[in-house]
């Protein structure tokens, strides 16, 4: 009797995967992380498109910049979209976009610091002496080139930590769903 329970919620379970591709608590979090990214990347593309609306006149380099920075904008808002439509290369586009908002500095004159959404870095300022610094805000970009060559600061994102954290725990949890119904077959 129990193995007939058993094979009965096995079989519940594969035709629940094949039907909906993932089980509904990673579809849950296939969403939440997916409307993240979209609002991230969207309140960094409209701050973005703001910006260059208050500038008179945008040359080559400065356009350079705001090029780069909607990319990375719609480069988030892609990640949204993919996991918004549970694409198995979602989780994979998602990390990496977090892997870039991970570290943010400025060294001798070159800075980069990108975070689509929710952002919470801490991380020491070298410019004058040791100095630790935490900074939190919204959807922020800043590409430095041969600029403010004393400032020295280097800061890791720990919103971006959590959700790397977050998308392996995901990835573990596909992994263990697609596993679970080929351990059951043997």
């Amino acid at each position: 009797m129990d193995l007939r329970c058993d094979a009965s919620a096995t079989f519940q379970h594969i035709h629940l995967l094949m039907k909906n591709k993932y089980s509904k608590d990673i579809s849950t979090k296939f969403k939440v992380l997916g409307i993240y990214q979209i609002a991230g990347g969207g309140v960094g593309l409209g701050l973005t498109i703001g910006l260059i609306a208050t500038k008179s006149v945008v040359s080559g380099p400065l356009l350079l910049l705001f090029l780069v920075a909607i990319g990375l904008y719609l480069y988030s808002i892609y990640c949204g979209i993919l996991l918004l439509k549970q694409k198995d290369n979602g989780l994979t586009h998602s990390l990496i976009n977090q892997y870039l908002q991970l570290i943010n500095f400025s060294i001798v004159g070159y800075g980069f610091q990108y975070a689509s959404g929710v952002f919470a870095s801490a991380g020491i300022d070298l410019t004058n002496s040791l100095n630790l610094k935490i900074n939190f805000g919204i959807s922020a970009w800043q590409i430095n080139i041969n600029r403010d060559n004393n400032i020295i600061f280097i800061n890791i994102n720990l919103i971006a930590v959590l959700l790397i954290i977050f998308i392996g725990k995901i990835k573990t949890k596909i992994a263990q769903e697609r596993l679970e119904p080929e351990l059951l077959q043997v």
